[in-house]
């Protein structure tokens, strides 16, 4: 049986429905590609927004995998085209939907309310920083810890999608200690958030993480020595 080749002529009939198929499965790729739009620009969270992004490069890939398998055989070639047709058409007209959205101000979580920051100000996370940590430290720990590789979706790092404010706490608003409060959307994802508290707690230069608590609210135990490490587990508590 050819597979490269058909093995004879091909019927007008058998041509027609080849560039049916190839243009239906074009045509399904506008059609998912404004539908992921529309889903995305109606989200009104930046964090759950950004999946959809996610998703429509994901698409786009598999998709071209797929037809790039199915060019290979004779009969399934132009399904196999119409296939690549949809991932690259369903990202490109994505991506075009949502540039346009955005011009013109039309996403829901562009206009997310806005959360008050502050010290008196409930975070999810505190974190306390050992003595003598110099603002340095601190500045490469928020780079190498606290943020991650932004790519694909931006260049360089930026923090995680479910962390939605940083806030720099000085020694006289940590009780002595140097100090950073983190707050996470309402949907993080349990999983992501204790892997990223881990990896925080992990590092030595962490005394110790509060969580679910305003950083005025903190009472340190006035027997404890500042900067001990056993009277300051550094290892996250979880509810």
């Amino acid at each position: 049986m050819p597979i490269l080749r058909p093995g004879g002529p091909i019927s007008k009939s058998h041509r027609r429905f080849d560039r049916v198929v190839a243009a239906v499965f074009a045509a399904a790729g506008i059609a998912l590609g404004l539908w992921n739009a529309h889903q995305c620009a109606s989200l009104t969270s930046g964090y759950v927004a950004v999946y959809n992004y996610v998703f429509a490069v994901v698409a786009a890939g598999g998709a071209c995998i797929a037809g790039l398998l199915l060019l290979i055989y004779w009969r399934t070639r132009w399904a196999g085209i119409g296939i690549i047709a949809l991932g690259v058409l369903s990202c490109a007209t994505f991506y075009g939907a949502m540039a346009v959205l955005l011009k013109y101000d039309r996403a829901a979580w562009l206009h997310e309310p806005l959360v008050r920051i502050g010290p008196d100000q409930k975070a999810s996370a505190v974190v306390y920083f050992q003595k003598g940590v110099s603002s340095g430290d601190i500045e490469a720990f928020a780079y190498s810890v606290l943020k991650n590789d932004a790519k694909p979706l931006l260049h360089g790092r930026d923090y995680p999608n479910f962390v939605s404010s940083y806030l720099r706490l000085a020694p006289s608003q940590a009780n002595g200690f140097d100090a950073c409060a983190l707050t996470f959307f309402a949907g993080a994802r349990p999983e992501e958030v204790n892997a990223y508290l881990g990896k925080i707690g992990a590092d030595k230069r962490v005394a110790r993480i509060f969580l679910n608590v305003a950083p005025d609210a903190i009472r340190l135990d006035p027997q404890a020595v500042p900067g001990d490490r056993s009277a300051m587990p550094k290892r996250p508590h979880t509810r």
